[in-house]
Parts: structure tokens; sequence; C-alpha cells
């Protein structure tokens, strides 16, 4: 929840608060909502709605995204939180999706004319988008979310060298048409936000015993090295250990190896000496379009 603010970003975060539903679980390749995630998606809209009460927020705004654009079920779920909370949700599209990651992204991240290559990882979709200060140059919506490459790949766990394997050459199979594009544009720095950037942000964070250095207004530096030895450290250990690992999100704690074999292999194919995490996507993206239509 937001209020509006003369700082920088122009808003002010006033509560923050997420619920892992995991929508897309065990039906995204199916094209369904199961009835578990169902349940799951309505307790959490009946805790957020509460909360807005409590705060006394004056207007709430839903987003559907790749769960619910592909779901066969995903209307049934939409009317049903119309008739149970009144309000409406918008399944928006994949290329809506990735312009409000980049309208988020650049608030939270100084751009200048070098172009930077923005990626968002999700459980059911994957945003891709080169822009700089100006111009967006390239952006697409794949769907290609960790957990829809996890049940379509049919992973073992923990990971071993055939399966890590097998996740690499499945992305270079569905990625082609990328390397054209960073070869035209040639981005200097890869600029993670939400989803796996967030989890792997933290697990850096934790593992240097001290914050990550700020570079922007919601933006950090996260060092190539670093990811590295993360990569090697979490992407073998079976899930039940990850559980325990100090800064895990539990909500990817199933899928962040899967992220971390491709957020390693992203960096290492397309040479970005700068990475960098930004707190900043989708949700301020839509806050900042929701503000500015009450002026």
């Amino acid at each position: 929840m937001a209020e509006k603010s003369k700082n920088p970003e122009g808003f002010k975060i006033i509560h923050k608060e997420q619920s892992g539903v995991k929508l897309a679980s065990k039906g995204i390749n199916k094209r369904i909502i199961t009835e578990e995630a169902r349940e799951r998606a309505l307790e959490a809209i009946a805790s957020f709605k509460v909360t807005a009460e409590k705060y006394m927020c004056r207007n709430i705004k839903c987003t559907g995204t790749s769960a619910f654009r592909d779901a066969k079920n995903g209307e049934i779920l939409v009317n049903e939180i119309k008739e149970r909370f009144h309000l409406d949700v918008e399944i928006i599209s994949g290329e809506r999706e990735a312009e409000l990651i980049h309208k988020g992204v650049s608030i939270g991240f100084e751009m200048d004319k070098a172009p930077i290559l923005i990626m968002d990882i999700g459980g059911g979709s994957l945003e891709i988008i080169i822009a700089n200060q100006t111009e967006i140059f390239f952006q697409k919506s794949y769907d290609l979310g960790m957990r829809r490459v996890m049940e379509k790949l049919k992973l073992p766990d923990p990971l071993n060298d055939k399966a890590i394997k097998k996740i690499i050459d499945f992305f270079e199979t569905e990625f082609k048409e990328l390397d054209k594009i960073v070869d035209n544009y040639t981005p200097y720095m890869l600029v993670g936000t939400s989803g796996s950037f967030e989890t792997v942000s933290k697990l850096v964070e934790v593992r240097k015993k001290r914050p990550l250095r700020k570079i922007s207004t919601a933006s950090y530096k996260l060092s190539r090295t670093r990811i590295q030895e993360l990569h090697d450290y979490i992407v073998k250990m079976p899930e039940k250990k990850r559980k325990d690992v100090e800064g895990m999100d539990i909500i990817r704690v199933d899928l962040i190896a899967i992220a971390m074999v491709f957020v390693n292999h992203i960096i290492k194919k397309y040479n970005f000496e700068k990475v960098t995490y930004c707190e900043f996507a989708l949700k301020e993206g839509l806050l900042t379009e929701a503000l500015n239509q009450l002026d």
C-alpha cells in the first residue's frame, strides 16, 4: 500500500506484505488453476482486503499475470473474486506485464544512454526488456517461468550435471532469437527484478554478512563472482536442505536452483560484468500509473 509523495519515486510505501499462493503450481502446463491453488489465492485476497480496510485504503488494484492468462478456468476465479470481495481483477497480457516492469525499473534504477537488459523471472513467465533512459528497444514476455520449466522437464531433486545441462540446452533452444537482439543492442548490464532475483539478492547479502551496496533509488549492486559462488553452493543442494539456508525465501525454495542455473548461464553467455538487483518492477509500475490517474 502506498500514498502519493513528493519524493523522487512519487509515492511512499506505508505497508508491504506478500503471500506465496503458488497459483501456477501443479497446473500451469495443463492450463488450469488447481483447487488447492484457488483456495490459497482466495485466502490471501481475504487477508489482504482486511489489511487494506484497516489502513482505510481508498483504491485497490488487482492484476492477474501468467497463471491467469493461460488457465482455462482463470475467468472463473476472476468472477469468484468479484462476487466474494467486490474486487475487479484485470488479466494483463505478457507485453503489458513487460511494459509495467520497465516502468517500475525506470523509477528504481537510474538509466543512461547505454542499453541494459532487464529480466524478471517468475513462476509462470519470464520477461526480458532491453532499454535505455529514453527508449525500449525490445520487450517480450516468455511462457518460460521457472515452475513451467520444472514441471515440463521433470527435473530430479537434487539437480545433477545431466539435469543442469538439460536446463541450459532447453533455454538455449527457447532463446535463440535473443542472441541476435543482444548482439544488436549490446546491453552492458543485467538488471534483475522481483521473484528469483529478490531471493538471489537476499542470499548473496547473507553470505556476504553485510548489506548490498545501494547504487540508485531502489537498486543494489550484485557481484558476478558472488552469484557464481551462490550458484555453486545451492544448485546441487536438495530442496529439503535449501529450506534451512539462511536468507532463503520459502516461497521460492523449490524453484531457486533452476533459476540460479539460468541466471548464471545468461551472465556468462552474454558476458555481463555488471549485475544489479532492482526492488521496483511490475507493482511499482502499476502503482505509479494508478496514482497518476488520481490527479
